[in-house]
């Protein structure tokens, strides 16, 4: 595993963006180099940048997660970490980051995204938290813990990994030096020689165990096995008539029980079909009435559409008088003024005068024309009005009846609750409410 470039913002003390590009002359030329600087400096940084970009954690920290994030730089409201390396199986890009609310500097810390992606190619390979580090490990063959022991060291690590028994410390230095195959192929090696003794022990055993026979007897077992083959054959013979007779005598068996089980549901549907048949008669005629159903809403609707037209038809003859007499009052004021008209024409063929007094029987006639519009205007808003008063009626005559289904509810609550004496006075002032309030309804619907 190789690291290309780093580049992180906001880590411990190195507040704003940074970047180390290790592929850099200055850096690939010499092969080694050192990263120095006073107590403070920012070099722990760099390698918690690293690690942090790759496993989300850090040596000295843990894991970072959304409860408490100790590495972001104090009064910012974001930060992030950023690693790109190799490995034999290619380049791959590694990015960590986490914010708080509206990045700002207090405010709540939000969960942490991690995703690793191509390096060529920029294609997202794996962005799942849980799953980032297992797919580091499978490129990159370290989890954290080899990471932090082999190749980035924390401050005071390097004397812990010396310290280690050859236990622990073989695996890693295997791992770095790409010697690990070597114990590999020992380990097959010698496990293949165990297995192979045994089996040479096996066989040895075997061959002590095995006794050579004479002519004789070997004669004798070869005519045994002959009898015994022919033994055999014809037991094979009788076995498979008699497998075939118990076959037939098994379906014969199960056939039989299908016949009895289809029995018992016959008898079991007969019977339930007698107990079912006053019900049946009682289904057909409910059948009957709901096919019947939506054609007696229909006419219960239009009984109760003529019902209200009705109605309304006698509220119009009522007031059918009234229109008459005013329409009539009109026509007498049209003809009088109309016979004024004429006089005033004939008038005005002898006298000038006339003809004022003319125009100023046209200006009259002009304004009862006027008032006869603002009567029949007078009239439209009077029927609006009755229909208006008729809706809030039928509103009250509604919450009326509401009020006494409450009422008849309260009182059979009463009634049922007897027991309790403490509520009467209250009940019967409730009572006396309903009570004003249906006479107050009565009279205003009077």
């Amino acid at each position: 595993m190789r690291i290309l470039n780093v580049r992180f913002e906001n880590l411990n003390s190195l507040t704003g963006e940074w970047q180390i590009d290790f592929t850099h002359p200055d850096y690939a030329s010499d092969g080694i180099f050192a990263i120095t600087g006073p107590t403070g400096a920012g070099k722990t940084t760099i390698m918690d940048a690293i690690c942090l970009a790759l496993y989300g954690s850090t040596p000295r920290l843990g894991k970072i997660t959304k409860s408490g994030n100790e590495i972001m730089s104090r009064q910012t409201g974001r930060c992030f970490a950023e690693v790109t390396f190799e490995t034999a199986k290619g380049r791959y890009r590694c990015h960590w980051s986490q914010q708080r609310a509206y990045k700002k500097p207090y405010g709540e810390l939000q969960q942490a995204r991690h995703e690793i992606a191509d390096a060529d190619t920029g294609k997202i390979l794996e962005s799942k938290i849980a799953q980032v580090g297992d797919f580091i490990e499978k490129v990159a063959g370290m989890d954290f813990e080899r990471f932090t022991r082999s190749m980035l060291l924390a401050q005071g690590g390097f004397a812990v990994f010396l310290q280690a028994p050859p236990s622990e410390r073989a695996p890693i230095l295997e791992q770095i030096t790409g010697t690990e195959i070597y114990s590999r192929i020992s380990r097959k090696v010698h496990e293949r020689r165990a297995g192979e003794l045994d089996k040479l022990d096996l066989l040895e055993a075997e061959l002590k165990g095995i006794e050579i026979l004479s002519e004789d007897e070997e004669r004798y077992l070869q005519d045994s096995l002959k009898e015994k083959q022919n033994q055999e054959a014809e037991l094979v013979v009788k076995m498979k008539e008699r497998e075939k007779t118990l076959s037939r005598l098994e379906g014969m068996a199960i056939l039989e029980k299908e016949l009895a089980e289809l029995d018992h549901k016959q008898q079991d549907f007969e019977q339930r079909l007698q107990v079912f048949g006053p019900e049946s008669i009682r289904l057909e005629r409910s059948l009957r009435a709901l096919r019947l159903e939506g054609d007696y809403r229909g006419l219960a609707t239009l009984r109760e559409l003529q019902e209200s037209e009705t109605r309304e038809l006698q509220k119009d003859i009522a007031t059918l008088p009234e229109k008459e007499k005013a329409g009539a009052e009109a026509l007498a004021a049209r003809q009088y003024a109309e016979y004024r008209l004429n006089e005033s024409r004939i008038r005005q063929q002898s006298e000038a005068e006339v003809i004022k007094k003319v125009r100023d029987l046209d200006s009259r006639l002009g304004e009862q024309k006027k008032q006869i519009a603002e009567k029949e205007r007078a009239i439209v808003e009077a029927e609006e009005k009755t229909r208006s008063y008729r809706k809030l009626i039928e509103d009250g005559n509604g919450k009326l009846k509401k009020a006494y289904a409450a009422l008849e509810a309260i009182q059979a609550y009463l009634i049922e609750f007897a027991a309790d004496e403490a509520l009467v006075a209250n009940l019967s002032a409730i009572e006396r409410a309903f009570k004003s309030f249906g006479d107050v309804e009565s009279k205003r619907i009077k």
